[in-house]
């Protein structure tokens, strides 16, 4: 695996049903202000198309619990799920423990096309120019990468209204689909957890704030280990799994 600098980038986790969500939010409120990079207030989509080889080496990083493991994946974000991406990035988001760190790199709709279509060879030296691209072309050719999973969520953002390397995140409505397009058919997609529950992470550098975390526990939130990469490729390829991994 090729070296990488880890910041001291921590996430928690958060499995909350909707039914919870109007208290959590009360309760959260002084304590946290909007993205304004996320549009309006009315949130925006995450398309994310992961990557992984022909026998699920990255997928089988997460099971076995690894302490250093990557996930890389090529990101759009959508005002809504038939809108054009507003933004495009190839991203490698790395673990080592608890400790995470994300690399990545704006590309154009061009450069992603030829990537899901596994033209890696293709790539020339203006592609190459982010270290982002070059770690990716190098996994992508070490590993034979091929695009296997894709994970559409509707999320809303904020940040700490008094802790600035603090942000919140509320993920809902999290589908999946085997179909690794840059367009999106609706009638592709599954639920990846049930539609009344959403993800709620807690994203902070260093050292959680004691009052956060106290306000976070005082709503009787529970820490959950979850990761939407793994749950999608269980979901999109039962078969596959059944057969290959989980006998």
């Amino acid at each position: 695996m090729t070296s990488a600098t880890y910041t001291n980038r921590y996430e928690v986790k958060y499995l909350v049903h909707a039914r919870a969500l109007p208290e959590i939010e009360r309760g959260l409120r002084d304590f946290l202000v909007p993205d304004q990079n996320g549009g309006d207030f009315n949130g925006y989509f995450n398309y994310s198309i992961y990557f992984d080889s022909p026998d699920y080496f990255f997928y089988r990083e997460k099971r076995e619990g690894d302490l250093v493991r990557i996930k890389p994946r090529i990101r759009l974000y959508r005002a809504s799920p038939e809108a054009e991406p507003g933004a495009v990035f190839l991203e490698l988001k790395g673990r080592y423990d608890r400790i995470v760190a994300k690399r990545r790199a704006p590309i154009g709709l061009d450069l992603a096309e030829r990537l899901l279509s596994n033209g890696l060879t293709e790539l020339d030296g203006s592609d190459m120019e982010s270290s982002a691209v070059r770690e990716f072309n190098y996994l992508a050719h070490r590993f034979q990468l091929a695009p296997c999973v894709t994970v559409l969520y509707h999320r809303k953002a904020f940040f700490g209204a008094f802790y600035p390397n603090v942000r919140v995140t509320f993920d809902r409505a999290i589908q999946c689909s085997r179909q690794t397009t840059l367009g999106n058919p609706q009638d592709a997609f599954l639920y990846a957890l049930p539609a009344d529950q959403l993800i709620v992470e807690l994203k902070y550098n260093n050292k959680v704030p004691r009052m956060l975390l106290q306000r976070f526990n005082s709503l009787g939130m529970q820490q959950e280990t979850f990761s939407k990469f793994a749950i999608s490729v269980e979901r999109t390829h039962d078969e596959i799994l059944a057969h290959k991994f989980l006998a």
